[in-house]
């Protein structure tokens, strides 16, 4: 009977952490949805200023901007002409982070509604429980179900840094994609420098706009990181800083425009990835390191619980 409420408790103590989280998830998704309308509009007005048809960049990818320029090299257009191809591509980037949050809205509506009456059920458990300490109120009954409390909790709070640490390390996996194809355009950059022809500019320009595809995921994913680490954050009054790091899609389009035709620079949009790749890596080992602190906790309160049994 004890052992039936003290499960049902962590279960409601569970869902009340959830109920949390989505509530918070949908509000803060909320705004990035508002700050990036603004930012696509901001580049909307800026595109058609340049009597750019916008409605035509849906999918704009690396490769269309050499079939986009003609007798032109990239490092050979001036800044104004820059700016716009990478707000091309930024347009685009804003468009797909928008529909992955409406999608990411649509599911933590869902999902919030399977536990919206967490808090009722928590509390309902709570009196239960407290009727059954009154009727049962032999020798350390009630340091049981305290410490059955505080297991909840540590639970609860442990799922949350699971919760992090997995999307965390799809970020990194992301960012490896992206690592792998910038190595094989310089690989292809090299080869195109000592005369490879159409064929490797062809797969240069192929391995890039598979990089863009794999930054637009790892970009999406540092975004879900950040929300998983605020999630810990509010838990924990800690901090995990990757605040900038939810500009790097920006940053890459601007640089890659005007990197990626010379072979050293295209190095550089790899190391600029590889170090981003690096701060995300930090931060889920301090919070990998906290994880195992948390688990200790947990066999200290087995620990103690087998106290009051020998006792």
């Amino acid at each position: 009977m004890f052992h039936d409420i003290n499960e049902r408790l962590a279960i409601a103590k569970d869902n009340q952490r959830k109920k949390q989280k989505y509530e918070m998830h949908i509000e803060r998704l909320t705004e990035h949805l508002r700050e990036e309308g603004l930012k696509k509009e901001q580049l909307q007005i800026q595109l058609e200023k340049e009597k750019e048809d916008v409605k035509k960049l849906e999918g704009f990818s690396l490769t269309n901007i050499f079939y986009t320029i003609t007798g032109q090299k990239l490092e050979k257009l001036d800044k104004e002409q820059q700016e716009v191809l990478a707000a091309k591509l930024k347009y685009t980037e804003a468009i797909e982070a928008i529909d992955d949050m409406n999608a990411e809205l649509i599911e933590y509506k869902r999902k919030w509604q399977e536990v919206a009456d967490a808090d009722v059920q928590y509390k309902s458990l709570l009196k239960e429980k407290e009727r059954m300490i009154h009727f049962h109120d032999e020798m350390g009954s009630k340091r049981l179900f305290d410490l059955a409390n505080e297991e909840a909790e540590v639970h609860a709070n442990l799922k949350e840094f699971e919760e992090a640490i997995e999307v965390g390390g799809r970020t990194v996996r992301a960012f490896d994609q992206a690592l792998d194809s910038l190595s094989s355009s310089k690989s292809w950059s090299t080869f195109d420098m000592f005369g490879g022809g159409a064929l490797s500019t062809a797969m240069k320009h192929s391995h890039l706009d598979q990089a863009k595809s794999a930054i637009h995921n790892a970009q999406r994913l540092l975004r879900q990181f950040q929300e998983e680490l605020l999630d810990i954050d509010n838990h924990f009054s800690s901090e995990h800083e990757i605040g900038n790091l939810l500009t790097f899609a920006d940053y890459f389009f601007d640089g890659i425009i005007v990197d990626w035709v010379v072979h050293g620079k295209i190095n550089d949009s790899y190391d600029e990835t590889e170090k981003t790749k690096r701060k995300v890596q930090t931060v889920l080992h301090q919070i990998r390191g906290e994880k195992d602190v948390m688990q200790d906790k947990l066999q200290e309160i087995e620990k103690q619980r087998m106290q009051i049994f020998e006792r």
